[in-house]
């Protein structure tokens, strides 16, 4: 397996090097130091990985990576990263990485990465699968409705109108109105039928 690796800094490419060069089946074949060098080199050649910073003076790993896999559809990608932000993570999942490795890890889990990627699988970081998993529990609280919304959908089942939901909980009749507002947004639901509909088919009523 043919390998491209690209730091803007020499000695975090030497240390790669080093950790990987008496890895059976993999021989590096270049070392480049931007992204806009690394693009040049896969439009002339074939490679089949390639270990790429993420932050770099002429481009970030974001953009490298969107470009590298439109010029070379199959190319695998690892990318080295300080960064565990999930919004981060997500972006580059979608750009099509094979794997993303924090840098203070680098030593211990790339050998590992490589050889998950080369075997056809990916590989990420723990830190980034938790960052990941915190962010879609954060996204699954955030669709679920709160016990006040749950209080303003029971009457709404019970046919109560907003402004008599208003009366009862000592709230505004308008923000019984962002209350069911935000209850459709989470739900899906197009009226007060579907709304209710919802609720007992998800056992919240």
């Amino acid at each position: 397996m043919k390998l491209l690796l690209v730091d803007d800094h020499a000695i975090v490419t030497d240390g790669l090097q080093m950790l990987l060069q008496n890895e059976e089946g993999f021989t590096i074949v270049e070392k480049l130091t931007s992204g806009n060098f690394a693009l040049a080199y896969l439009k002339q050649n074939e490679i089949d990985l390639m270990i790429t910073d993420y932050s770099m003076p002429d481009m970030d790993g974001l953009v490298l990576v969107k470009q590298a896999k439109a010029l070379k559809p199959n190319l695998k990608i690892i990318v080295l990263s300080m960064h565990d932000e999930a919004a981060m993570i997500k972006d580059m999942l979608s750009a099509g990485v094979d794997g993303y490795v924090l840098k203070k890890y680098a030593q211990q889990e790339l050998l590992n990465a490589v050889h998950a990627v080369a075997n056809g699988r990916q590989f990420w970081s723990e830190e980034v699968n938790r960052a990941l998993l915190s962010s879609l529990q954060s996204q699954a609280n955030e669709n679920q409705p709160t016990e006040r919304e749950l209080e303003v959908l029971g009457l709404l089942a019970q046919e109560f109108t907003s402004k008599q939901i208003a009366e009862k909980l000592f709230i505004s009749e308008r923000t019984v109105e962002t209350h069911r507002k935000n209850l459709m947004r989470k739900t899906g639901a197009n009226n007060a039928i579907g709304l209710v509909r919802y609720a007992y088919a998800h056992r919240l009523l």
